[in-house]
């Protein structure tokens, strides 16, 4: 009777330890299942999201390819004015000119240059940076980032100061007729009057003004290569983010995509 009491009593022991073990079973299980949705919620929504911060980098990307491409133009056609510009100073200064052909010269080269300046767009990458989703990105990505947005925006910064300034000082004190053109109501014979003024005509026959128009046109061509230094720049920055976009599903990629 004893013995038999001590099954059942085992035989409970048992029926309870398994129904504990499958009431543990089910927490646990509930608990990883609700865990693991969460998490693929979460890196659903970090998907989500870093698409979106790819395609808002490869605009604003996009943008400063643009931009770029059109000071890229304004420089070559300030460095072709600023040569012609120096072969009429050259051709008066060798008596080769007179003095009124030297003037309409000027006036119809007009605006030596354009300084127009690159500014790139960087709205994307701060988010990213404030955010700390630029950790989403591979190393390699990550690092052309910070160099592009970080060391290549303090070149531009500083080469944009440099560009105003030459520029700028060389219309205010160099070529002050510049200036004087600037008013769209001149007429022909308003922009002839300004040239006849003895002071006027002794500025411009001074040597100083072919020394700063060749300053200013060495300043185009440094400009120039700089510019060059950015737009590769931003091809590899550009052809890594989209390589990264391909891998991560966010674009499709055609052969030419790569390269502006």
């Amino acid at each position: 009777m004893s013995a038999m009491k001590t099954q059942l009593k085992t035989r409970r022991s048992d029926q309870l330890g398994f129904l504990y073990f499958l009431d543990f079973l089910v927490v646990f299980l509930g608990i990883s299942v609700s865990f693991w949705m969460n998490e693929w919620n979460s890196d659903r929504k970090n998907n989500s999201l870093h698409h979106v911060d790819i395609h808002a980098l490869l605009v604003d990307l996009e943008h400063d390819y643009q931009s770029l491409n059109l000071v890229y133009d304004r420089i070559l056609e300030g460095d072709a004015k600023a040569f012609r510009l120096l072969e009429v100073i050259q051709n008066r200064r060798a008596q080769a000119l007179p003095y009124d052909a030297f003037v309409d010269s000027l006036i119809s080269i007009g605006y030596v240059y354009n300084y127009s300046t690159f500014f790139m767009v960087d709205a994307t990458y701060k988010s990213l940076v404030n955010s700390g989703r630029i950790q989403s990105f591979p190393v390699e990505v990550n690092m052309k980032l910070r160099d592009y947005y970080e060391a290549v925006a303090k070149q531009v910064d500083d080469n944009n100061h440099l560009v105003d300034g030459v520029a700028m000082n060389y219309y205010n004190e160099a070529h002050p007729f510049l200036n004087y053109m600037l008013m769209d109501t001149n007429s022909i014979e308003e922009n002839r009057l300004f040239f006849k003024d003895e002071a006027i005509r002794q500025h411009y026959s001074n040597l100083q003004f072919y020394f700063r128009t060749l300053a200013l046109k060495d300043r185009i061509k440094l400009h120039q290569r700089q510019v060059v230094v950015y737009m590769a720049k931003l091809n590899q920055l550009d052809s890594l983010v989209r390589s990264h976009a391909a891998l991560e599903g966010a674009i499709e990629t055609t052969p030419d995509q790569n390269n502006h």
